[in-house]
């Protein structure tokens, strides 16, 4: 949430604060300004005075903005996981976005996969990689895929010095075949 919003944010729960507290006292009638006689006069003064709409719509908007800005969530806030060693030297952290490159350069020199997308897991400094991608309709894709497998684990445990648990792979798609121009 950047500054305007929590500077709105804050405007706006104080005016709902505001509001709140004099909802509260209404009933107990113990304040002449909330007599029912003092809120009919209110009521009757705002008729005709327009800046009372155009507080209501920026009220409404504001609410429409923090309603959207709610269920949307933050979708960058991706949480960076660390896979942590200790070594005799102290220690080492290396990250989730390290072991996915290490995934992606052994996946994108493999002949019928594309548009590799990986993830990668970290339990109890055990790694899970997942691999989404598209094939070639040439090629074999269960020979293909444990070959992939294979060598993406042996890479990353090779690179790392972190055991994998698994290599999961999910072939979303047949990519169209490409024309060779003779």
């Amino acid at each position: 949430m950047n500054i305007i919003d929590r500077l709105i944010l804050t405007i706006y729960t104080f005016c709902l604060t505001v509001l709140s507290i004099l909802l509260i006292l209404f009933p107990f009638d113990q304040f002449d300004f909330l007599s029912i006689n003092s809120m009919t006069g209110y009521l009757e003064s705002m008729k005709g005075n327009y800046a009372y709409s155009i507080v209501g719509l920026a009220f409404l908007l504001v609410s429409i903005r923090f309603l959207i800005s709610g269920v949307k969530g933050n979708k960058k806030s991706k949480k960076e996981t660390f896979l942590i060693r200790h070594t005799n030297f102290g220690e080492l952290k290396i990250s989730t976005q390290t072991v996915e490159g290490l995934v992606e350069s052994v996946a994108n020199k493999f002949t019928g996969i594309r548009n590799v997308k990986t993830t990668v897991d970290v339990f109890e400094g055990v790694l899970t990689i997942y691999l989404k991608g598209e094939v070639s309709p040439e090629i074999n894709i269960p020979e293909t895929t444990i070959e992939l497998q294979d060598k993406v684990k042996d890479h990353v445990e090779k690179c790392t010095g972190v055991e994998v648990s698994e290599v999961r792979v999910e072939i979303s798609n047949v990519t169209a075949p490409t024309r060779v121009v003779k």
